[in-house]
C-alpha cells in the first residue's frame, strides 16, 4: 500500500507517517521542510514529475496556525492560513487527478480538519476560517469526486493536541494576546476539553492508521466529518 501524507515531518502528519511506515507501508511525505509547498502548482507539478506509481491512499495533514485579535490580523496571515488549510487540499488532489496518480475506485483521501471548524474561539477567525473551509471542501469532495472517480473521502477533525508545535505556539502566543500566565491559560484551555487533557497526536495517528488499514474499515465514511475530541 502507497500513501502520501502532506505535513508529515510534524505533529499528527509525524505520528501518522511512523504509523503507517511501521505498519509496511510505502509511505512518502510532503512539506516545507522537504522542499514541497502544497500551495503552490509549479511546486506540487515539479515533485510529481518524480512519482511513477498511483498512490491508494492521500492524507492531507498540512496546517498551520495564527491567532490576534480580529483587527489586528493582517490580509498576509489570513490568506496564508487559508492557502495552507484549505487550499492544499484541493491543490494536491486536483494535481494528482490530472496526473492520474490515484486509483481510481480504490483511493481514499482523508482531509485532517480540527474542531475549530465549527467552534468558534477568541483571537482565531482566521484560522477557524480556514479549518471551516476545509470541512465543507471535504464534504464537496465525497460528493463529487465519489462519483466521477469512486474515491472514499472522509475527514477528521481532532481537538487540541498534545506536545506539537502548533500547541506550544498557541499556548505562548494566548499568554501574550491575554495578558495570562502559563500556568492560567494552560488551566483555562484543559477546562474546555471534555477529556480534561490535551488529544495524544500518537493516539489520533494509532486510530486513523487502524481505519486505513483496510478499505472495509472505513470506506462507510465517505462524505463524513469524525470528531476526535469535542
Amino acid at each position: 500500500m502507497r500513501a502520501l501524507i502532506t505535513g508529515h515531518t510534524s505533529g499528527l502528519g509525524k505520528a501518522l507517517f511512523e504509523a503507517l511506515e511501521s505498519d509496511g507501508w510505502d509511505v512518502s511525505g510532503w512539506s516545507l521542510e522537504v522542499g514541497v509547498d502544497v500551495t503552490s502548482e509549479l511546486s506540487i507539478r515539479t515533485e510529481i514529475k518524480e512519482i511513477e506509481e498511483p498512490f491508494n491512499v492521500v492524507v492531507n495533514c498540512a496546517g498551520v496556525n495564527y491567532i490576534n485579535w480580529h483587527e489586528e490580523t493582517p490580509i498576509e496571515e489570513w490568506d496564508r492560513l487559508l492557502n495552507t488549510n484549505a487550499r492544499s487540499m484541493w491543490l494536491v488532489v486536483k494535481e494528482l487527478i490530472r496526473a492520474k496518480l490515484l486509483w481510481d475506485n480504490n483511493a481514499t483521501i482523508v482531509n485532517i480538519v480540527s474542531n475549530a471548524s465549527h467552534m468558534p474561539m477568541t483571537n482565531s477567525a482566521a484560522y477557524n476560517a480556514s479549518k471551516g473551509a476545509a470541512h465543507i471542501l471535504t464534504l464537496q469532495m465525497a460528493r463529487e469526486l465519489g462519483k466521477t472517480h469512486g474515491f472514499t473521502i472522509f475527514g477528521l477533525s481532532p481537538n487540541k493536541m498534545k506536545g506539537t508545535a502548533m500547541s506550544a505556539y498557541i499556548d505562548s502566543r494566548v499568554c501574550d494576546l491575554r495578558g495570562w500566565a502559563p500556568e492560567e491559560a494552560a488551566a483555562y484551555q484543559r477546562a474546555s476539553l471534555p477529556a480534561g487533557e490535551e488529544t495524544d497526536p500518537e493516539t489520533v495517528a494509532e486510530f486513523l492508521a487502524f481505519l486505513l488499514s483496510t478499505q472495509k474499515r472505513h470506506k462507510y465514511l465517505t462524505g463524513t466529518i469524525l470528531p476526535y475530541g469535542a
